[in-house]
């Protein structure tokens, strides 16, 4: 058939559209492109590469892919491995997708949740010690900050416990969660009267049937 793809070229198109695919999943989630795109490349590559070879397929600088396989070996999403007979590092992707996941969370989240939690801790310090030594005018708006960032610091915290629990490391404490999250009670309206439901008057009772009135 004129114009048919061969094999080849079919094989082709489904790689580079499963790279592209990769790429986008990876910006998606606020990783660069590119990091998305060697990923694929060697996860659908059925030997290992060397870097030379990815920056050609991908039309890359060398500053780019030597960066860029640097950060996803520390990740633990691509291995360099050491080829028989090859002088060059080849790279080869991980397959254990949970295992990859794991690893980006432990490298990345984990360390910015946990610089979190220190520094909306160091807020509420500051904020207790304003209220402390606050003129009683600012005293009732240093206490409702402090009350706010405390309970921004238990998310956060929370937020830590929750990646542990993903990760394996902790089991879940529904009680804690519920404290946590729930929303708070809103204050009370002044006018507590208008609140009230006002009370319906019952309906007359009906005398029995045969009953005479007196």
């Amino acid at each position: 058939m004129a114009g048919a793809l061969t094999p080849e070229d079919e094989l082709g198109r489904a790689r580079d559209l499963g790279v592209d695919t990769c790429g986008r999943i990876a910006e998606f989630w606020g990783f660069t492109r590119t990091m998305g795109r060697i990923f694929g490349l060697l996860y659908l590559s059925h030997e290992p590469l060397p870097q030379a070879e990815i920056q050609s397929r991908l039309g890359i600088s060398a500053g780019s892919a030597s960066m860029t396989l640097a950060a996803l070996g520390r990740w633990g999403v691509v291995h360099r491995i050491w080829v028989r007979g090859q002088r060059r590092e080849h790279y080869q992707a991980e397959t254990d997708f949970w295992k990859m996941i794991s690893g980006v969370l432990n490298e990345r989240e984990r360390r910015e949740i946990g610089a979190a939690v220190e520094v909306v801790k160091r807020a509420v310090a500051g904020a207790r010690a304003a209220e402390a030594a606050a003129p009683r005018r600012l005293a009732a708006e240093a206490a409702f900050t402090a009350g706010r960032l405390e309970r921004l610091h238990e998310i956060c915290t929370l937020g830590e416990t929750l990646l542990d629990m993903l990760l394996g490391q902790l089991t879940m404490d529904v009680g804690r969660f519920r404290d946590v999250l729930k929303v708070e009670a809103q204050a009370p309206a002044e006018n507590t009267q208008s609140a009230v439901r006002p009370k319906v008057p019952r309906a007359p009772r009906r005398r029995a049937a045969g009953r005479s009135a007196k």
